[in-house]
């Protein structure tokens, strides 16, 4: 059956436990080895593990990719082990693009595509963006048959040649544009433009108005402008900062005991989705909420070690050929148990590590080049598997303590990033 409204089937989301102070409030951190991949792969992760149809699609979209070029969905779909024919596509432009991404997967969906996975992802690129956090929402999208969480209604979108905040290559920090200009004529007008037209076009069941939820590069103006059309303000970036592409994706799900028209502008660019949430929507936005309210509080996180000459030996084919051990952590099923890393010859079929367990020991590498210290850690996986690997950044862990690994930043030796698996407690 094709045609049917599509429906946020399920939802996860992906944000650093630390909280680092700002001048509104606080901001999600992450650790030198996270990034846009790994926080999408979190999300992801989490979502997938929930009972549902594998996604036909996957559709990332971040401002702060870990490449310029040569893309990272290819690397979130197989950590999180979506298959090789997975169609994958990434929007990488804008903060906008994480309600376009939504768009595109509601269209794949109402075309009986099967269902599809949107996710968007930010990691600030540099300490001094003191609005921004860290963190990653993922949205399963499909044809639910009036049983999903919320009917998505894509609506008015405008594009226009007007940049508030760019980057040229090789830049660090993002360019602005006058305040005043930006102010004036940037993304507060397209957003409140956007809310006009969308107030022309028909409101389905009901006809009440819906909650008005503004997402822009700036909060303060995103803040102003929802409260001069009858919203409450951002509540959110107060405790998670402005999690750019992911933002909007975030107020989305924190409001869905009631109908919303989400907006977010930036760089000239516009996108409106309504949403109409079921009776038991209102579940996943408390369990969010809890997700937000949570963390540690912390005045610092790790600076980015370093060590000079440290350039790890890389090699793309033996990265190719050894991504389902790297990145899906597949060992080789034989005698009734997973050999990992598979011995070569042994024959038998794939099969991926649990990704829980235990700790049997743990120690600190005071030599280990790159960083002044990390510790490592032996662990009794749930399927009685030995697994041995660093712990995250930030994080320390005891004997006996229950962890969940997850995938991280091993370094950019030989001018790619590898990822593999960290242990990370389960607090």
């Amino acid at each position: 059956m094709t045609g049917a409204a599509p429906e946020l089937l399920a939802a996860a989301v992906a944000l650093p436990e630390d909280r680092l102070r700002s001048r509104g409030g606080h901001l999600c951190a992450a650790q030198y080895d996270e990034d846009a991949t790994t926080l999408a792969a979190e999300a992801v992760l989490a979502l997938t593990e929930q009972a549902g149809p594998a996604p036909a699609a996957l559709i990332l979209a971040s401002a702060t990719p870990p490449y310029d070029e040569g893309g990272f969905a290819q690397t979130v779909a197989e950590i999180a082990g979506l298959g090789d024919r997975i169609f994958a596509v990434e929007l990488t432009a804008t903060p906008r693009d994480g309600l376009a991404a939504v768009r595109l997967g509601c269209a794949l969906a109402a075309a009986g595509e099967g269902p599809v996975l949107v996710c968007a992802a930010h990691r600030r690129r540099a300490a001094g963006e003191r609005e921004e956090g860290d963190g990653a929402v993922a949205l399963l999208i499909g044809q639910g048959q009036g049983q999903g969480l919320a009917t998505l209604t894509p609506g008015a979108a405008r594009a226009e040649e007007l940049r508030d905040r760019w980057r040229l290559p090789g830049d660090l920090v993002p360019r602005a544009g006058d305040a005043s200009f930006v102010e004036e004529l940037g993304p507060s007008r397209l957003a409140r433009e956007l809310c006009h037209d969308a107030a022309l076009a028909p409101r389905g069941e009901g006809g009440d108005s819906p909650q008005i939820l503004i997402a822009g590069p700036s909060r303060r103006a995103a803040d102003r402008v929802e409260r001069s059309l009858g919203g409450t303000g951002d509540p959110t970036a107060a405790r998670t900062g402005v999690l750019g592409a992911a933002h909007p994706l975030l107020r989305l799900l924190l409001s869905l005991e009631r109908a919303c028209l989400v907006v977010a502008a930036s760089g000239g660019l516009g996108e409106t989705l309504q949403v109409s949430p079921s009776q038991e929507a209102g579940a996943l936005a408390r369990a969010v909420a809890e997700q937000v309210a949570g963390g540690r509080e912390v005045e610092q996180v790790a600076s980015t070690p370093q060590a000079e000459g440290f350039d790890p030996y890389a090699s793309m084919p033996r990265a190719w050929r050894e991504r389902g051990q790297d990145l899906r952590l597949e060992g080789v099923l034989h005698d009734g148990r997973i050999h990992y890393p598979p011995p070569a010859g042994l024959e038998g079929p794939r099969q991926a590590l649990p990704r829980h367990g235990r700790v049997l020991t743990a120690t600190l590498d005071h030599v280990y080049p790159g960083a002044d210290r990390v510790q490592m850690a032996v662990l009794s996986l749930t399927d009685g598997s030995r697994f041995y690997c660093q712990v995250a950044a930030g994080a320390r862990v005891a004997i006996g303590e229950e962890v969940r690994l997850v995938p991280r930043r091993l370094h950019a030796g030989g001018g790619a990033v590898q990822y593999f698996w960290k242990a990370l407690p389960c607090r």
